[in-house]
């Protein structure tokens, strides 16, 4: 997840990049009245909590037809992990597109305000659609790269319902750490935005770290070297750590986002993933009262 921002112009080469890749200067703003907290918050444990009800009543009600069905000699449909993941980059590449066509009028304004999550002056939805959202072709690639390698095992584990629950919860949980961090740290004096999909991708990557630990990644620019998915991600979330308490204002990397949602997804993968489960399984039939044993014994 990237940042998107709106600081003043300048002569150096990183404020070329920012204006060239991130700078609106009609949405610049300073000291405005911060969105109350609890918003946010509130915003987000009602997404996660209705995206994980739906999916278990979804699951419960397959789990259902699937003794009916096993009974009759049928076979239920269920859509493959790639087809999901597909899904979801096919998603994010119409956003892109959105985005190179420079669109204007209302579906510039759309776009700005609920697919660029604002850490101060925060849109609701944009929580949520902020992880569609790439400005950038390099932006896009790595983080659709990362998503389409990690997210199909993840798929396989969890079943299509339950994982679409847990790409929406981290979705909100990273941002909502984002958040947090720039108001504990930064305030209300500016306001930059963040976009993209790497919170997400963070949490997927850490559930197969925890679900794979032998398994390996490699490098993009060295193909040829694996390394242990786990020191792999560690390595990741110490960059982002070092990030956070960097002496510079700002990095154009959402360092606070990757964190929450790495940590947010290894605990998931250790402790809500096997909880679903339990809440999938039937409830144990009711204790035999020892009275009834024994007069059956004797």
């Amino acid at each position: 997840m990237f940042y998107r921002f709106f600081s003043k112009s300048g002569s150096s080469w990183r404020s070329q990049f920012q204006r060239r890749f991130y700078y609106r200067p009609w949405i610049r703003v300073k000291n405005i009245q911060a969105t109350p907290l609890w918003k946010p918050v509130t915003f987000a444990l009602g997404m996660g909590f209705a995206s994980f009800s739906v999916a278990h009543a979804l699951d419960a009600r397959k789990q259902q037809a699937k003794k009916i069905t096993s009974f009759r000699g049928r076979r239920i449909h269920q859509p493959s992990s790639k087809k999901i993941v597909l899904s979801i980059v096919g998603v994010n590449a119409a956003v892109l597109l959105l985005w190179k066509l420079r669109p204007y009028g209302k579906v510039v304004r759309f776009l700005d305000r609920y697919t660029i999550m604002n850490p101060v002056r925060t849109t609701l939805p944009s929580m949520l659609l902020s992880a569609f959202s790439h400005q950038s072709n390099w932006h896009f690639a790595v983080n659709m790269i990362a998503f389409y390698s990690f997210a199909p095992s993840v798929v396989d584990v969890m079943g299509p319902n339950q994982f679409l629950a847990f790409f929406t919860t981290s979705v909100l949980a990273s941002n909502l750490v984002s958040i947090f961090h720039h108001r504990l740290r930064f305030g209300s004096a500016m306001t930059p935005g963040s976009l993209g999909a790497s919170g997400a991708v963070y949490a997927i990557a850490a559930a197969t770290s925890y679900f794979f630990p032998n398994a390996s990644v490699s490098i993009i620019f060295l193909p040829f070297i694996p390394i242990r998915i786990g020191v792999a991600l560690l390595g990741l979330m110490a960059f982002d750590a070092w990030g956070l308490i960097n002496r510079s204002r700002f990095t154009f990397i959402d360092h606070a986002a990757h964190l929450g949602g790495g940590i947010f997804g290894w605990l998931y993968a250790k402790y809500g993933y096997s909880a679903y489960k339990r809440s999938l399984r039937p409830p144990p039939p009711p204790a035999v009262n020892s009275v009834f044993r024994r007069s059956v014994s004797w």
